[in-house]
């Protein structure tokens, strides 16, 4: 995804919506030139998760309320309007049943964009290649793609995680002029001439030109283009009927328009390039907690440390974040991603306290967090 995370949410409004800042970080970025692998330096991890909130068995019996797809409904059209959004898209649900979902200001047949959501796509991919033996974790991204600053000591587990110490290129203000695709060589020259912000593993700041890289990755192992790989890899092993990564070219007929025409998402690939209505969305999120594109032992790893984010509350993992959501009755945890450009903003996450799913996009530049977290208030305790 061109542009940073989108903005999360941190306290709820007297409307329901939530006041949001935006997940950057604050490390200051300074030429480093390593010679070994560093020790990580920054704020403490989280506390580790427990096994039980990673997990999810989708056919146990519970499902929503008549009540409670009464009050969704409502509570949908008050975020419609307090965000202010084009269009957008949203499905609730909790297990058992099937999930309650709703769009607006755009045809039912119209998908959305799921910006750096989908980064979840392409780390899951990965973990699938470390799952079939195809490929490790701890090796350096020099062995897939030379003249990396730094390549030999960047592991694909520090690029997941974004510890690898390596500029984001959509920061750069010649890259955000030219509205074209950043190919490869052009990809290594700004990171080149931009230098690292520090050695590989010792801080943690967001950079969507590891994920691009990540994907080269995914090329070089099967083969195949990486729409196509996380395709196969990923969204193949999911019961979701409408949801794809774009090509390159993807025409983008079927997708609602973003608010503004200053952003291509077929460009985003790797960083974020995945394309969904909010109830397909909801049902992939479903069976990666299911263990059904990962085995467990994979969906445990991507929360297994958890960095902290520039903003308190939120943690991120191997391509997910974790986000300790304040309420009067303390944090409640939610598990997933945020994603946003200018003019398109999404969240999908699950919530193990009420073994439900939130899934929420829109064209528009309000806080879709705020949205999902009233979405969620409709259910009952």
């Amino acid at each position: 995804m061109h542009g940073h995370l989108a903005k999360v949410m941190l306290a709820v409004g007297v409307a329901g919506i939530a006041v949001a800042v935006a997940c950057t970080s604050q490390t200051p970025i300074v030429p480093a030139t390593c010679s070994a692998p560093a020790t990580y330096a920054g704020p403490s991890l989280r506390d580790p998760l427990p096994k039980s909130s990673v997990t999810l068995n989708p056919a146990a019996q519970s499902g929503l309320s008549e009540t409670e797809i009464t009050r969704l409904a409502a509570n949908f059209d008050t975020a419609f309007r307090a965000t202010k959004a084009r269009s957008m898209t949203a499905a609730v649900w909790q297990e058992g049943g099937s999930p309650w979902a709703h769009q607006e200001g755009s045809g039912a047949e119209q998908l959305h964009y799921w910006a750096s959501v989908g980064k979840i796509a392409t780390a899951a991919a990965i973990l699938r290649l470390q799952a079939d033996d195809r490929l490790s974790l701890d090796t350096p991204i020099s062995d897939y793609v030379s003249g990396v600053p730094n390549g030999d000591l960047i592991t694909l587990q520090m690029l997941l995680n974004h510890t690898s110490g390596l500029f984001s290129a959509n920061e750069d203000a010649q890259v955000r002029k030219n509205s074209a695709v950043l190919d490869l060589p052009d990809l290594i020259d700004v990171l080149n001439r931009r230098g690292s912000y520090a050695c590989p593993g010792t801080y943690w700041r967001y950079s969507n030109s590891g994920y691009t890289l990540l994907g080269v990755v995914l090329e070089e192992v099967t083969g195949k283009p990486y729409h196509q790989a996380a395709t196969d890899l990923v969204l193949s092993r999911s019961r979701a009927p409408r949801i794809r990564v774009l090509a390159p070219d993807d025409p983008l007929t079927d997708l609602a328009p973003l608010a503004t025409d200053q952003f291509n998402p077929a460009h985003a690939q790797a960083a974020g390039g995945v394309v969904a209505d909010a109830g397909s969305m909801a049902i992939f999120l479903q069976d990666l907690f299911a263990g059904d594109i990962l085995p467990t032992a994979q969906v445990e790893e991507m929360f297994h440390d958890l960095y902290p984010m520039a903003d308190p509350g939120l943690w991120y993992g191997l391509g997910v974040m974790a986000y300790d959501v304040p309420t009067a009755e303390g944090p409640t945890l939610w598990l997933g991603h945020s994603g946003g450009v200018e003019g398109a903003k999404a969240v999908a996450a699950y919530v193990p306290s009420r073994r439900a799913i939130v899934t929420l996009a829109l064209a528009g530049d309000g806080s879709a967090e705020a949205a999902a977290n009233l979405l969620l208030s409709a259910l009952d305790d």
